[in-house]
């Protein structure tokens, strides 16, 4: 990854919190928004050094009440297509 998310907040006694988004644990503060910054990369480029960042698929657990799996299943249901006309018909009719 090239490009971070830095968080920079100036407190109340003047200094600067430069915080990596990403890692929210990757903190550090200066006394100027230019120091942050610098101390920041340099923290993350240590952090780095000795890391690798992977990407890994957590599928979704479903438990077991789901309905997506009917779905779709009157797609092509011509006697459902008529029902839902009907349905609608009468809806607008009483609008």
């Amino acid at each position: 990854m090239d490009n971070w998310n830095i968080l920079l907040e100036s407190r109340d006694d003047g200094l600067t919190v430069a915080t990596v988004l990403e890692v929210p644990n990757l903190q550090t503060t200066d006394k100027t928004k230019q120091g942050a910054i610098e101390k920041v990369r340099e923290l993350l480029h240590k952090r780095l050094a000795k890391a690798e960042i992977i990407q890994i698929s957590v599928p979704k657990k479903t438990n077991g009440n789901s309905l997506m799996k009917f779905a779709g299943i009157f797609e092509n249901d011509s006697d459902f297509q008529e029902i839902m006309s009907e349905i609608r018909a009468e809806r607008e009719n009483n609008s």
